[in-house]
């Protein structure tokens, strides 16, 4: 019986964590909007819904030798992206601006 005790409160008692994100000031709504804030990013989202994605044909694909080449920020915020935001589905942003303003530029 003690065991079953045990196991129970282990079991209730453990957190669950969020993921952070590393980009836009942890930020969901504008990151799964609009990407990293770097203007010169190899990629944007077009629907996080669907989970579609723009690739910016002027940036190196892996292993080509045109282009500029991808930043480890844009690898890792595209992983990132993948992650946490695919799937969801978000409405319009509602405040003034387009949700980057609000409450500080980000």
């Amino acid at each position: 019986m003690k065991r079953w005790i045990l196991l129970a409160a282990c079991f209730c008692s453990a957190n669950v964590a969020a993921q952070a994100i590393s980009y836009r000031s942890n930020d969901p709504f504008v990151f799964c909007t609009y990407g990293q804030l770097n203007p010169a990013k190899c990629w944007w989202p077009i629907s996080a819904a669907s989970g579609m994605i723009f690739e910016d044909p002027t940036c190196d694909p892996p292993n080509a030798p045109y282009g500029r080449p991808w930043t480890p920020d844009d690898y890792a915020s595209k992983a990132e992206w993948f992650a946490i935001c695919t799937g969801v589905g978000q409405g319009g942003w509602k405040g003034m601006g387009t949700g980057e303003q609000a409450p500080f530029m980000h």
